[in-house]
């Protein structure tokens, strides 16, 4: 009984990292961003987002001193000007999904490393989380 209780903690302890790698900004939440490894010039990059006000808010825009451009892309890949996020309505960008796109990259995303990502939202204002890089997001 008592290896079962250690290795419940271990478990535990084990997925904290990946359940604190969460951001907010005001009513804004953004969840685990992460991008795959990348051997080209361009990079998606994947997250969850959730808006927790009264209001609607939109993402607009979102900058990396890694890429050259960040650019809002639909399911369709095709150019987005804004992303909305309804109150209590959460959506999960991801591939085949609105999603961003890095384009001109300084250098390829190795997995293991971090870089930082600063997302601009049309009420509640800016914000800089930390896009990790991996084959599959960590759950």
């Amino acid at each position: 009984m008592r290896s079962l209780t250690i290795a419940i903690g271990l478990a535990v302890l084990a997925a904290l990292p990946a359940l604190a790698h969460s951001f907010r900004l005001g009513e804004i939440e953004i969840g685990h961003p992460w991008a795959p490894p990348s051997e080209t010039g361009d990079a998606p990059v994947y997250l969850a987002l959730s808006n927790r006000g009264a209001a609607a808010d939109r993402l607009i825009a979102a900058s990396s001193p890694r890429a050259r451009e960040a650019e809002l892309r639909g399911g369709d890949d095709a150019p987005l000007q804004e992303i909305a996020l309804e109150p209590k309505r959460p959506i999960a960008l991801r591939a085949g999904r609105p999603h961003l796109a890095l384009h001109g990259l300084t250098q390829p995303l190795a997995a293991g490393e971090e870089f930082p990502l600063t997302l601009r939202f049309a009420g509640a204002g800016s914000v800089e989380v930390t896009v990790m890089v991996e084959a599959a997001p960590a759950h």
